[in-house]
């Protein structure tokens, strides 16, 4: 094509390799069309009169729209940044707007940007797609704990997926406490500037971003990965701070003792009474909520008016006589405390700058910091995000409250968690390291915000935040598990003598750290191809533990529908298990072989059934872990597993333990042998299921390996055994 600039991979590579530079600031030739190209089937042009698109060769998708007038300094060039390698097209139009369309070598996503030279109206959003797939399925977020197949709300990403779970997302890449995603008049749609800000400021940059995936959840995690990279975020791990570690207690709304008991004297004895209960259930917590009462509210100030602000962030004396930290002190765990939003008549209006209900001064979150300091406050639970915890709607404010309370909280060493967030405060914890937990569920996990949790926790992972369901109620067996596969926090919120000790000791170990997964339980592709299809289609969501290329999966399926029974089916491969697998069904104590490629089915009602999916290796046998854990394998269980012909396995005790029982799957009776520690003679336990007890050895770890015997002897990996 005469004049047409097409830089391919190779073409790329040798600028960068080669140092050449008539791809980096040279201006291109206005006359003809610019088109840049990434190994990942994308390409983008822009042509000399505004128009502009975005295709995907691997499928077939084509994203096009104009800027409605001629461009100016068409500039091709290449760099990198935090997702890697790029080649970009810039353009300038109007009289001082610059925008931008740039790809990524070895990452499926677009990001588009737009500079302001000048201050300007905010209209003409770029990029404004008037061609894009229609015919998909939609899902987006909804508000507050809120989500919606088949419609798009503005302050969500979009996500778009067809019936074989190609997907892709739309979203703000940047100043998400005041972007929106829009559909326009014209059927178009855009993710631009909320309209209430009539003016954006010269020097003002807006960015955005399509993100592509061969199924859904992989759309999800390159879009969550690219904010996460182009922001400087790190996820944290999902033991790195107490409350993610180990077993925490709760007072917040819908637990035992929110704003109860009634007599605030009696408060501070009632707590104190459950840290060495739960210790002596085998089930000891790490750490303790305090929830809204904890502080006084209102005018005259007092803990007991719920439906009031802050007065102060300082611990009401009527019910901490001797001030927090002597309460912290006297339970000897460290403390996560709540924050609302600035009552009216609050003294710390007078004292700090505000906006709206919220302090945007950051010596107002500096001596709130030292406070949670002194008094042995390792977490701020930050509430009412998505109600009246928010400044006045400018371009500045929402920003400030949220940069000041991270950074000084992280200068600090504390950590945040968001609560009641909507979309956008998801969005923006992009930006800070140490905001690491959501709540992605209504206050007092239960049954009913099973999808809600599940589909939520989908955001909030993407975007590197662990997930929190709220409290629970631990008889209810399946609320822990859950809880458990979130792989955030574990929260309890029983009454003193309440607590389920056999259901939480299926959670964690005696010295109550959390046995989970390596990443949060999300839906599975399919579910949501089969309930954009079917509103009231099951849910089946899977985690995982991977070690040493071995993955082993947990799934949990339901039926969504009181009374009934639906039937499920997945493979192995879905939920990331390669090969052949034993799949467990762990209430049931049952299981069966699925071959590779092959669809494990069955049958589920509204409480659920869970699944351990395990691979079946080398060794013809396949390791289903701790027989007492849900999440058997998790790795503050098993530290280490591998599958050289023999199974080789690492075991980690909590120091008062003295026996965990392994089992597996195997054809034959394996043999077992302990090279750290002990194991008891292995024993049936089913069809092809074995179980063994082991015991620790120095330093809490007990080494063993498990191998079948074979015409007599044990097999060629111990011929002397």
């Amino acid at each position: 094509m005469s004049g047409q600039t097409i830089i391919t991979r190779s073409v790329f590579r040798g600028a960068l390799l080669c140092g050449l530079v008539a791809l980096g600031c040279a201006v291109a030739d206005e006359k003809a069309l610019q088109q840049i190209a990434s190994d990942m089937g994308l390409s983008a042009s822009v042509s000399p009169d505004g128009a502009y698109q975005v295709t995907s060769s691997n499928y077939g998708w084509t994203f096009s729209g104009a800027i409605g007038r001629p461009l100016r300094n068409v500039v091709v060039s290449n760099g990198t940044d935090g997702v890697g390698a790029w080649l970009e097209i810039t353009f300038d139009y109007d009289t001082a707007r610059t925008s931008g369309i740039r790809l990524y070598n070895g990452s499926p996503i677009v990001l588009f940007s737009t500079e302001y030279g000048e201050a300007s109206p905010n209209t003409d959003a770029f990029p404004h797609f008037t061609t894009y797939p229609r015919d998909l399925f939609k899902f987006s977020y909804d508000g507050l704990w809120g989500y919606a197949f088949g419609s798009l709300n503005i302050s969500s990403p979009w996500l778009f997926y067809d019936a074989q779970a190609h997907a892709f997302l739309f979203s703000p890449a940047s100043n998400f406490m005041t972007a929106q995603s829009q559909t326009t008049s014209d059927s178009g749609i855009q993710a631009a500037i909320d309209k209430r800000i009539a003016v954006l400021p010269a020097g003002f940059t807006h960015r955005s971003i399509l993100a592509l995936g061969q199924g859904i959840n992989g759309a999800f995690e390159t879009w969550g990965q690219s904010l996460m990279a182009l922001a400087g975020k790190h996820r944290s791990t999902n033991d790195s701070i107490t409350l993610l570690n180990k077993l925490s207690y709760w007072t917040d709304a819908g637990t035992a003792y929110y704003y109860h008991p009634q007599d605030g004297t009696q408060i501070v004895p009632t707590l104190l009474k459950l840290a060495p209960q739960f210790a002596q259930m085998g089930v000891p917590f790490g750490s303790m909520e305090l929830d809204s009462w904890h502080y006084p509210k209102g005018s005259p100030p007092s803990w007991t008016q719920s439906g009031s602000g802050m007065a102060t962030y300082l611990a009401d004396a009527s019910v901490f006589p001797k001030g927090l930290a002597a309460f912290q002190q006297d339970l000897g765990l460290p403390l996560i405390t709540h924050a609302r939003w600035i009552d009216a008549k609050s003294p710390l209006r007078d004292t700090y700058k505000m906006s709206g209900n919220v302090s945007i001064d950051p010596q107002y979150w500096q001596d709130y910091a030292q406070y949670l300091v002194n008094s042995g406050v390792e977490v701020l639970e930050q509430d009412w995000l998505s109600e009246r915890a928010a400044t006045d709607f400018n371009l500045t404010d929402p920003y400030l409250f949220l940069d000041n309370m991270a950074s000084k909280m992280d200068a600090a060493g504390r950590k945040l968690v968001y609560c009641m967030p909507l979309p956008a405060h998801i969005l923006q914890s992009t930006n800070y390291d140490n905001v690491v937990v959501a709540r992605v569920s209504n206050d007092a996990f239960a049954r009913d915000r099973w999808d809600t949790m599940l589909l939520l926790s989908r955001f909030a992972t993407a975007t590197g935040l662990w997930p929190f369901a709220d409290a629970f109620q631990s008889p209810n067996v399946r609320d822990v598990l859950l809880s458990t596969l979130s792989a955030g926090p574990l929260g309890s919120g029983d009454a003193v003598g309440a607590a389920s000790a056999a259901n939480l000791q299926q959670a964690v170990r005696a010295d109550g750290v959390i046995v989970k997964p390596d990443v949060a339980i999300v839906p599975l592709d399919a579910t949501y191809v089969a309930v954009a299809q079917d509103k009231t289609a099951p849910i089946i969501a899977s985690t995982y533990t991977d070690h040493s290329g071995l993955r082993t999966a947990y799934v949990f399926a339901y039926d969504r529908t009181k009374g009934a029974l639906s039937a499920i089916g997945f493979s192995p491969e879905s939920v990331g298990v390669a090969g052949p697998a034993y799949v467990y069904d762990y209430f049931q104590a049952t299981g069966s072989v699925v071959s590779a490629g092959a669809q494990f089915t069955g049958t589920v009602d509204y409480s659920g059934s869970y699944y351990i999916v395990a691979p079946v290796g080398r060794s013809g046998m396949a390791f289903l872990g701790d027989a007492g854990k849900f999440v058997s394998v998790g790795k503050k269980r098993v530290e280490t597993l591998s599958d050289d012909g023999t199974l080789h396995v690492s075991v980690r005790f909590a120091p008062s333990e003295t026996s965990v029982v392994l089992h597996l799957y195997s054809t034959v009776k394996p043999v077992a042998a302990a090279e750290t520690g002990s194991a008891v003679h292995v024993e049936s336990e089913g069809r092809d299921r074995y179980r063994v007890k082991v015991s620790p050895g120095a330093g809490c770890v007990a080494s063993l390996s498990f191998w079948q015997p074979r015409g007599g002897y044990y097999g060629p990996t111990h011929p002397h055994r």
